[in-house]
């Protein structure tokens, strides 16, 4: 008999592509599983982030996690601060009594455990403060501090593992009954947002009743995926900041902060007492020190919760003595810090639950049900790891979004303009530029507005394109310009002094922004400009106060017979967003 050798990889390449497709919709299922997800009304709550990580030689046997340890003159080598407790130990029943005493006492409602993995020094410690926090009617929860091997399963695994060992247990945090799990930065950049919408889909699958879970990522992607978002550290914000200066931050930051989480997810605020990790050997100066300012710094925090309302308090942290944020009672500073959580708890935990502000739409509902009507007509493509507002904005839209993997859009039979008038790529720094023969990624995006597509370069980070499978020095490539993209890298941070404002050059496309509004002035500002060149059409223009471009925000680039939209990352959540999104949708529909 005839052996159809060539049959039976045809058969798997097929396999994969259909497998590869499949999971792309999987994932826009998951995620409208997560759109139905609505948090009201949650109740008041303060925690702290706390470490179990301390080891001494008379409970454990060796020092853990201090170093250089000189208790006569009360110094130690890793700690930027002395406890008042000494270098404890934190299996130490007696220590873990202390902290929940002081803790009932100031009305913390519970602690955030840093966790790490099945069995370690962390994990060990966590019965004893569950069943110390039962006496003293306080929560635990822990921190998932990180993914072994970048591994979505073994993430999976650990999570089970937590909530199936303790996640019943009567002291641990729960919301309407279900465990609560926060995710920390690491960890979740480890797997990203998808893989942490795998796994939270898979959990509320397999784990009875299923879990919530809080990520450490103030963005809306995140709260599209996380039952709420947060940030564990604030000082990258507030460094070197006097106290008038620390205050008007955070009574402008932690209102947005607050709206970002949105309708429907659970609002944290982080505050912190001060910052200083300089004593850690490993971390190279200058360092991101938030002076205490005599307790102001914590004080002034506080105040700005009262005024932004959120859902959670968080405090950054309960003893993290390394990096300085500790309110735990120390040699230097006392217990100031508790005394000003005293104060501050209850009259936060007073507020009435918080109501959600959103921001008047310049949409008007006629102008939307136009836009839904042309984008019904059109299927969009849309690329691999998307996670910026330019897809989930239509996506809620009702467009009709087929989610594309790499290996559908090297196949010219699948991806060309004529079943995808529209592609989107909304992914951040890192594609995969090679499937099969090198490059054939970058090709196939080439070949596609070459023959007439249109594609939105909408993106979640500064310089789409620019890694290839993994953001390192290494793994460089640079690939926006061969697309014929022309981004620059004008700058990570504006320069001292510089007063930037947006203008509109084409206010016939760009006619639901205003003239102009500032740029920036917190969060990722890594500035990658449109170059005004040939073939390019201005629509956004950064300028200084001399009138001088600083490059293109948004703009339109000639490419063949086809066009590549372009949008600066930050723009589609600053408040002009939608205006934005709405504006260049309606541009590549042709309204």
């Amino acid at each position: 008999m005839h052996q159809r050798w060539w049959f039976a990889p045809l058969m798997l390449i097929g396999a994969v592509m259909f497998w590869q497709g499949g999971r792309a919709q999987m994932e826009a299922s998951l995620l409208a599983e997560r759109a139905k997800v609505r948090w009201t009304k949650v109740p008041k709550k303060v925690l702290a982030f706390y470490y179990g990580w301390y080891g001494n030689p008379q409970v454990s046997g060796r020092w853990v996690h201090w170093h250089e340890v000189d208790e006569a003159n009360r110094s130690i080598g890793s700690s930027t601060h002395y406890p008042q407790l000494g270098p404890y130990d934190s299996h130490d029943p007696k220590i873990v009594e202390q902290h929940c005493r002081w803790a009932k006492e100031v009305g913390i409602d519970g602690f955030i455990v840093s966790w790490w993995q099945p069995n370690d020094f962390h994990d060990q410690g966590l019965p004893l403060l569950l069943e110390t926090a039962q006496r003293f009617g306080l929560e635990v929860t822990a921190y998932f501090e990180t993914v072994p091997n970048n591994d979505r399963t073994k993430a999976l695994n650990d999570v089970l593992y937590l909530l199936e060992r303790y996640g019943k247990h009567p002291a641990w945090l729960k919301l309407d009954g279900k465990p609560v799990l926060f995710v920390y930065g690491r960890a979740i950049g480890q797997i990203g947002l998808n893989g942490w919408l795998w796994v939270i889909g898979e959990v509320n699958r397999r784990y009875e009743g299923g879990a919530v879970f809080i990520g450490d990522q103030i963005s809306r992607q995140a709260a599209r995926v996380f039952d709420g978002i947060h940030t564990y550290n604030i000082t990258g914000n507030t460094q070197g900041k006097s106290v008038d200066e620390i205050r008007s931050w955070a009574q402008k930051t932690f209102p947005q902060w607050v709206a970002i989480a949105g309708d429907g997810r659970i609002a944290c605020l982080t505050i912190i007492p001060g910052y200083d990790d300089s004593k850690l050997p490993d971390r190279k100066p200058p360092r991101p020190i938030t002076e205490r300012h005599g307790g102001q710094t914590y004080r002034v925090f506080w105040e700005a919760v009262l005024q932004a309302n959120p859902d959670w308090v968080l405090i950054t942290s309960w003893n993290e003595w390394h990096e300085g944020s500790e309110i735990e009672p120390s040699v230097e500073h006392g217990d100031r810090e508790l005394k000003t959580t005293a104060e501050f708890a209850p009259k936060f935990k007073r507020l009435p639950p918080r109501e959600t502000r959103q921001q008047p739409s310049t949409i008007s509902a006629a102008e939307r049900e136009q836009l839904c009507k042309a984008l019904e007509r059109l299927a969009i493509a849309v690329l691999p790891n998307a996670e910026s507002d330019g897809v989930w904005w239509l996506w809620e839209l009702g467009a009709k979004v087929h989610w594309l993997p790499w290996e559908q859009i090297v196949d010219p039979q699948t991806f060309n303009p004529q079943k995808f008038p529209i592609a989107v790529y909304a992914g951040g720094e890192v594609y995969r530029a090679t499937v099969n023969s090198e490059g054939d990624v970058l090709t196939a995006l080439r070949r596609y507005v070459e023959e007439g597509g249109t594609l939105m370069v909408l993106p979640s980070a500064p310089m789409p394109l620019h890694y290839d499978g993994a953001m390192t020095k290494e793994r460089a490539v640079g690939h926006a310009p061969k697309l014929g993209l022309p981004l620059t890298v004008a700058w990570e941070r504006p320069p001292a002094g510089l007063r930037l404002t947006f203008i509109v050059r084409d206010k016939k496309a760009l006619s639901h922004l205003p003239e102009c509004f500032p740029f920036p002035d917190d969060g990722d500002l890594r500035w990658r400009p449109l170059t005004k060149q040939a073939g390019v059409v201005p629509l956004l223009e950064l300028v200084d106060e001399q009138g001088h471009s600083q490059g293109l925000g948004v703009g339109i680039v000639t490419v063949g017979k086809g066009r590549i939209v372009y949008a600066w990352f930050r723009l589609l959540d600053m408040p002009i967003g939608e205006a934005l999104l709405y504006d260049l949708w309606r541009l590549a529909v042709g309204l």
